[in-house]
């Protein structure tokens, strides 16, 4: 049953992540969740995902915005031992719940305006690069606020679909490393990591052929509704699960 559900997961997980350019976890982790302990779910997703993140920057390489990501890879990376202490010593819960409302708010803020100069400030791209280079490492979640930095900067769907992804294989790459120096990828994590492979490259393939069939404008409105949806999924199960 693990392995069944865990497949599906990713499978779902993938054609997020591929066709919005974040939010494997998001489709994942309520799946996996299921039957797997939340460091399981946490440590698989950030590991099958590198995959994914290598054959999308290969997709999109044109349209990496590679000069403006530099500053928030570092500190990206600079927020990863925090997260990997966060997973392996404390209940992240109250942590998700916090994010989750950060989540929520950025994404009403990017409906209903844009252009506000305190999102776009390079400063901010900065400070949400480490939050969620913490988030991601420590609960898999956290993507939607490096994808409201992305759309404040008016970048297209293939800058977002090559950026982000060149952002998180900075700080996933680094995670799984931290989790291994750890001990916490033992035997079990490891064969549920080598069966998610197949159903994250038939994601990939699958949603690969669908995003070029979504305009700019309708892409934009599904990035805000994944970002407000799953600010919204993540409190309710945390608060009443």
């Amino acid at each position: 049953m693990d392995i069944l559900l865990t497949i599906l997961a990713i499978f779902v997980g993938s054609l997020v992540l591929v066709t919005a350019g974040f939010g494997i976890a998001i489709g994942s982790s309520p799946i996996m969740l299921l039957t797997l302990d939340p460091k399981s779910t946490v440590i698989i997703i950030n590991t099958v995902s590198l995959l994914i993140f290598v054959l999308m920057i290969h997709q999109n390489r044109r349209h990496i915005n590679y000069r403006e990501m530099t500053v928030p890879v570092i500190f990206g990376m600079m927020g990863v031992p925090v997260g990997v202490y966060i997973l392996s010593n404390s209940n992240p819960s109250a942590l998700r719940v916090s994010i989750a409302l950060l989540i929520i708010f950025l994404g009403f803020v990017m409906v209903l305006n844009p252009t506000i100069a305190a999102i776009r400030h390079r400063y901010t791209l900065w400070g949400a690069a480490f939050l969620v280079s913490a988030m991601i490492t420590s609960t898999g979640i956290g993507g939607p606020i490096m994808a409201i930095a992305a759309l404040s900067r008016e970048w297209d769907r293939e800058s977002i679909r090559g950026s982000l992804p060149y952002y998180y294989l900075f700080i996933e790459t680094t995670a799984v490393i931290g989790y291994f120096i750890t001990g916490m990828f033992d035997s079990e994590r490891l064969i549920l990591t080598g069966v998610s492979i197949f159903p994250a490259l038939l994601g990939f393939f699958i949603a690969s052929m669908l995003v070029k069939k979504i305009n700019q404008s309708y892409y934009r409105r599904l990035i805000l509704g994944i970002v407000i949806c799953a600010g919204t999924v993540i409190l309710v199960k945390e608060v009443f699960v």
